[in-house]
């Protein structure tokens, strides 16, 4: 065991290595390349049991929803989110809201299921991916106006899909709608937002003091394990307390300077070299999620199984994108008549529904509550992930050739 561990792990940090360089090189998001490998590990060569790389889902998972719930956060700068707050809250609100009832009435239709676990399954594909958004439109459209609301709008769609999913399996037995229910699920937003407020600060007091320390990065990420699990043990919200956690700290020296301008000058000089203490600990932080994003997409490739002749899973996968589509698309025109958004520019929202870690973590731990049997669901994520991100690279190649050329001498 030790050593196929050892192999996992040196394997996730080469390919996660060589699916940046693809995207880099090619422009398309580095899953298809990652998701690919692990069908070439898995079912096309069995190179890889499913069965041996399993056991470490659930580990790995409840790291990794950690890491979206936290990279979520720092990905919210105040000055951004402020800006874009309105059209961004909106857009975010309906694509997830319209995506999670279209996905549910699909899969209904094309699994004949109509449970809790279908609901959990349509909020696992219902988020729009902010780690493969943010550098892919900065990498094909980077004058785009659109990048600041589309940053904000798919960070705040990974966090809301993992709260639905968390809240419906840690809520189990009641009913999905009713006093009960929202009467729990506000309690656990208090203890989880509250938590994070108070640790959120006093980690931020004690980084103006200590942030010439060694390893503070780290020490940063075991205090939100440690906050995420002390919460969750409290029956509180661990999901939202993270979330908040990482908005304290992308905009810590702001905050920190409404107490103490003292203190804000200390974070903002935290980095040294002119950098802020934000991008020190996002920089950190995308090595880790590189780790983590690698494992999961590997992993959906290695536990792929062709559908075949089941035609209710080739129904699901129809229904579901095809949904997935026209429910953005929607949102997209709702946004557009409300808020005055130009035609071009409701275009690239469209295109922006890539489905990436969130939904992959997500699904894997639907399907660890199921039981290893009920496999169809990872074979249905499997397909959206890929359809959603080839749809995307599509459009947005196609959008670059109708973009007017930059003006010469300009940036």
């Amino acid at each position: 065991m030790s050593a196929m561990l050892l192999m996992i792990l040196g394997g996730i940090i080469a390919l996660g290595f060589l699916g940046n360089l693809f995207s880099e090189r090619t422009r398309m998001p580095d899953l298809l390349l990652l998701i690919g490998i692990g069908l070439l590990l898995g079912p096309i060569f069995k190179i890889i049991p499913p069965d041996s790389v399993r056991p470490f889902m659930p580990a790995f998972g409840a790291i990794a929803l950690t890491i979206i719930l936290f990279e979520g956060g720092l990905d919210l700068d105040l000055r951004h989110t402020l800006r874009q707050a309105g059209r961004a809250v909106l857009l975010a609100v309906l694509a997830f809201g319209i995506a999670l009832l279209l996905g549910y009435y699909a899969l209904m239709l094309g699994t004949g299921r109509q449970d809790r676990i279908v609901w959990a399954f349509a909020a696992a594909l219902a988020c729009t991916s902010a780690p493969i958004v943010i550098p892919v439109l900065a990498r094909v459209l980077p004058r785009s106006p659109m990048r600041p609301l589309l940053a904000v709008e798919s960070a705040l769609s990974d966090a809301l899909a993992v709260i639905v999913v968390l809240l419906l399996q840690h809520f189990e037995g009641l009913p999905i709608s009713g006093a009960a229910f929202a009467g729990r699920m506000g309690r656990s937003f208090l203890i989880g937002a509250v938590t994070a407020v108070i640790v959120g600060l006093i980690w931020l007091w004690l980084l103006s003091r200590f942030h010439a320390r060694k390893y503070f990065y780290l020490m940063t990420i075991g205090i939100v394990f440690l906050m995420m699990g002390g919460v969750e043990r409290f029956h509180g919200s661990g999901a939202l307390a993270v979330l908040v956690f990482g908005i304290l700290l992308a905009n810590g020296s702001v905050l920190a300077g409404l107490v103490s301008r003292q203190a804000g000058e200390r974070l903002q000089q935290a980095a040294g070299e002119g950098r802020t203490l934000h991008a020190r600990i996002t920089e950190s932080h995308a090595e880790l999620s590189l780790v983590t994003r690698t494992f999961f997409f590997v992993y959906l490739g290695t536990i792929f199984r062709w559908p075949g002749s089941d035609a209710r899973i080739w129904l699901s996968i129809l229904l579901v994108t095809t949904g997935l589509l026209i429910g953005r698309e929607i949102a997209v025109q709702i946004l557009g008549w409300s808020t005055r958004v130009a035609a071009r520019e409701r275009r690239v929202l469209a295109a922006m529904l890539p489905r990436g870690l969130a939904t992959a973590v997500l699904t894997a731990l639907v399907v660890n509550t199921l039981g290893s049997g009920e496999t169809e669901w990872e074979t249905i994520a499997t397909f959206v992930v890929v359809i959603t991100n080839v749809w995307m690279t599509l459009r947005l190649l196609k959008l670059r050739e109708e973009a007017p050329p930059a003006p010469k001498g300009g940036l």
